[in-house]
C-alpha cells in the first residue's frame, strides 16, 4: 500500500475548526476541505499513515474501521489525482 504525504507545492490554512483550504502553488487552484477532509489532511501532515488516520477517525466519529479505511483511501486517491499529495510509489 502506498504511503501518502502532502505535496511540497501545496499550502494549507485552517478557516475554522471544521474547514480548511489547500492551495496548489503549481496550478494556483484552491481546494476546500470539510471537517473530515481537514482532519485527514492534518493527520497526514503529521506523518500518519492511512491505517492510523482511519483508526483516528473511528475513535472520533461513529464509523467502523472498514468504512473509515475505505473513505481515507478514496479521499487520498482523489488528492493524489489532483496533485495535492505524493506517494512513495509502492
Amino acid at each position: 500500500m502506498p504511503q501518502y504525504r502532502p505535496n511540497s507545492d501545496v499550502v494549507s490554512t485552517e478557516i475554522d475548526e471544521d474547514e480548511s483550504v489547500l492551495l496548489s502553488l503549481e496550478t494556483q487552484e484552491y481546494y476546500s476541505l470539510n471537517e473530515t477532509g481537514s482532519r485527514i489532511w492534518e493527520l497526514l501532515s503529521r506523518g500518519q499513515n492511512t491505517e492510523d488516520i482511519a483508526s483516528a477517525l473511528t475513535e472520533e466519529w461513529a464509523i467502523s474501521e472498514a468504512e473509515a479505511l475505505e473513505y481515507v483511501r478514496s479521499f487520498l486517491q482523489e488528492l493524489r489525482d489532483e496533485g495535492l499529495v505524493e506517494t512513495d510509489g509502492v
